[in-house]
């Protein structure tokens, strides 16, 4: 009795087991496809124009000034500031220059003794500055 029990109830899980694989296929619900969400094009970005490059300044040449022409010479700085300024109110570049214990009012600069000396020239036929002098820098 123990083995027809047990044959029977092989027989009845195989039979179990045979529908449900015949059934399952069948009674399997088909998937719904997944919704595709719809496609945002995002908007080109509109080209930003270049930032302008900044120019470039191109710094002046600055000369050496070996010779200076000058117009005088004073122990009172005050006497050599208002002579500089007379001279800037005349269109020439003045510089006040330690001289020893002098302070030396200078016409304009000059990089090669012959600039200096043609503008000494120059400046000689004008009255009032026949003293003028050229002060090579060392």
């Amino acid at each position: 009795m123990k083995n027809d029990c047990a044959m029977r109830m092989m027989i009845i899980v195989l039979a179990m087991l045979g529908v449900g694989l015949c059934t399952s296929c069948k009674s399997k619900k088909k998937k719904a496809p997944l919704p595709t969400p719809p496609v945002v094009v995002a908007p080109k970005p509109e080209p930003q124009p270049e930032p302008e490059p900044e120019p470039v300044m191109e710094e002046p040449e600055v000369k050496q000034m070996n010779y200076y022409l000058v117009a005088g010479c004073f122990r009172v700085y005050d006497n050599a500031v208002r002579l500089n300024a007379k001279l800037l109110d005349q269109g020439y570049d003045s510089r006040i220059i330690p001289f020893y214990s002098l302070n030396m009012v200078t016409y304009d600069g000059y990089e090669t003794r012959r600039e200096a000396q043609v503008a000494l020239n120059r400046i000689v036929k004008e009255p009032g500055k026949k003293k003028t002098w050229v002060y090579p820098v060392k």
